[in-house]
């Protein structure tokens, strides 16, 4: 089963809105989950879930992958990780996360892993101008130009690295956080590819399309001229779709060199006694 135009039709329904570009993303709002969820299916993701009960789970082709998603669990709404007997890793992002930045781990997890050494989280985001220090025990702690997102790599001076995370906030005070917007945080085992591909969809530049009012109020939000987004949005989602089923796996070719099952030998009647 893929993504049929019944899917589709709804999709457009429900953004037939007036909206705007919105930037930065990190505070565009949550937006639509189908953007993950269409991709992966795309992909060839499925799902086994009861369609009458609101969280969803989604497993890669190969049954290595697993994508929870329940939003009444609101710091872990989205949830990746291997399925057992894989890897020990695990990525969760709270229920308000822009579907974009979830998309950015998402979105590499249907792609061929990279060949090559990837950028650390660090030089990606100093690159564009996010500001970096360490503290003595070797936590890394980045912020962002606008001062609302703090990417941290934490460090315990007793167990050490204890992976990445990303908080959104209205301000980020001495004792942490106040007014949370949403977090992300990244097990210390996560694929660096993984994390790479989600540093840069938090600090991406170009702005993403919303409804009206669907973004974060904050002085840091930037909102272009009002428009009708319907023909936009499903455009932009079509064309996503089409990139995901790039890397849908083919179905495996039938090996000519194997017979097939022997056909059932038919039994006789028996015939009348003599």
């Amino acid at each position: 089963m893929s993504i049929n135009e019944r899917h589709l039709a709804a999709f457009a329904a429900d953004h037939n809105l007036f909206g705007s570009p919105v930037s930065p993303r990190y505070l565009a709002g949550r937006g639509d989950p189908r953007h993950v969820t269409h991709a992966l299916w795309a992909a060839g993701w499925t799902t086994a879930s009861d369609p009458l009960h609101p969280a969803i789970r989604m497993t890669s082709p190969d049954h290595s992958l697993r994508l929870d998603i329940n939003f009444a669990q609101r710091r872990s709404g989205w949830r990746v990780s291997p399925e057992f007997g894989h890897s020990h890793w695990s990525a969760s992002f709270s229920t308000d996360t822009p579907v974009e930045v979830v998309a950015g781990l998402t979105d590499a997890l249907i792609q061929p892993e990279p060949d090559t050494a990837v950028s650390p989280v660090s030089d990606i985001l100093t690159a564009r101008g996010w500001q970096h220090t360490t503290d003595e025990a070797g936590t890394q702690t980045l912020l962002s130009p606008d001062g609302t997102v703090q990417a941290e790599l934490r460090v315990s001076p007793s167990i050490g690295v204890i992976g990445w995370q990303f908080t959104a906030a209205y301000r980020h005070a001495e004792y942490g956080p106040e007014g949370l917007v949403w977090r992300a945080d990244f097990h210390e085992n996560t694929p660096p590819h993984l994390l790479t591909a989600v540093t840069a969809a938090v600090s991406r530049p170009e702005p993403v399309l919303r409804a009206r009012f669907d973004h974060v109020s904050s002085p840091h939000v930037s909102v272009d001229a009002e428009f009708a987004i319907g023909d936009a949005m499903v455009a932009a989602h079509k064309q996503r779709l089409a990139l995901a089923r790039r890397h849908r796996p083919r179905p495996p070719k039938p090996n000519p060199g194997v017979a097939g099952p022997a056909p059932a030998a038919r039994t006789a009647a028996a015939g009348p006694a003599r």
